[in-house]
């Protein structure tokens, strides 16, 4: 089974600190793989590395795409949640807490939105036929989570378990080839 991300000699230093000393592992296409270890030990400092949101002291990391490697480092977070193709949840839920649980899992379309805000505020060039192809695919992950029920809830009046369902179907949303979701043991 070929190889979906490579993460080599990661190493993170936040002044004095070291967060990650020399990480490498590989992860399989159409696999979990999993980073545990006790609080502070640098598991979200990875995934922020991974994400874009930090940019690591030294090492490599690389998405493997058909025949060619796709280095993060070079990449932004929104590039890679745009070009890589990266989706992640968080430990502390981000969500809007004000919109209902369907709204935040549209947010997680954001990376296939292609018609200018112009278009989308007046429904001109496409735009209300691009908002229902990313509806139907959010449609999907609602029924694919179970979450029916809840769609027109605003998240904020959500007990946390199903808060974190949201999250993940805001990921799932984005139509990931890679997906980093941080969880609780």
């Amino acid at each position: 089974m070929s190889n979906l991300l490579s993460v080599e000699n990661l190493t993170m230093k936040f002044g004095g600190l070291t967060a990650i000393d020399d990480l490498s592992f590989d992860a399989k296409n159409n696999q979990i793989t999993s980073i545990i270890g006790p609080n502070g030990a640098g598991k979200t400092t990875v995934f922020n590395c991974l994400t874009g949101f930090y940019k690591p002291t030294n090492g490599q990391m690389f998405l493997h795409k058909e025949d060619s490697k796709i280095s993060l480092r070079k990449y932004t977070d929104f590039k890679i949640a745009y070009v890589a193709k990266v989706a992640r949840t968080f430990q502390n839920i981000a969500l809007f807490k004000g919109m209902t649980a369907l709204d935040n899992i549209m947010t997680g379309r954001f990376t296939h939105m292609k018609k200018s805000i112009f278009s989308q505020m007046i429904w001109e060039g496409g735009a209300s036929k691009e908002e229902y192809e990313n509806r139907e695919v959010v449609e999907k992950v609602i029924d694919f989570l179970e979450i029916q029920h809840i769609r027109k809830t605003p998240v904020g009046a959500l007990p946390y378990g199903l808060q974190k369902r949201v999250e993940l179907g805001r990921a799932l949303a984005a139509e990931p080839e890679l997906l980093l979701q941080i969880g609780r043991a």
